[in-house]
């Protein structure tokens, strides 16, 4: 298991995911692309595709980030980082991660449980 803390940033007035820095793309990823049980779904669906032999591969983008799913790892993009760099631009930015694909599935749930878990809290401070 990839080792994670679940916080809420008081400054952003948000709930973060911390990951090893060789994994900011997918804690970015997460963040931004994993907020509903639908898109956890979608993703989980994807991986399972591609687990099973369906599939060899499964290419996804979203609003920001992208994600390319193989059987052993999947590679989470920044679209735009990589638009950039292809024209001949270096933005400074992190480009990609790469994490083993069994991993990434279940950072999804642990995200997607802990997102949900913090707006039934938030539901229930506010009755």
């Amino acid at each position: 298991m990839i080792p994670y803390e679940i916080v809420f940033d008081d400054k952003a007035d948000k709930l973060r995911i911390c990951l090893p820095e060789h994994l900011s793309i997918v804690e970015e990823f997460l963040e931004v692309e994993v907020r509903s049980e639908l898109s956890k779904n979608l993703i989980l669906d994807r991986i399972q595709r591609v687990v099973s032999g369906e599939e060899e591969v499964s290419d996804g983008t979203g609003n920001l980030y992208s994600s390319e799913i193989r059987r052993d790892y999947t590679r989470i993009y920044n679209s735009y980082v990589e638009e950039e760099l292809e024209a001949g631009i270096d933005t400074g930015e992190d480009l990609e991660s790469i994490i083993e694909t069994r991993y990434f599935a279940e950072l999804v749930t642990i995200w997607m449980d802990a997102l949900n878990e913090h707006r039934q809290q938030q539901r229930d401070s506010t009755k």
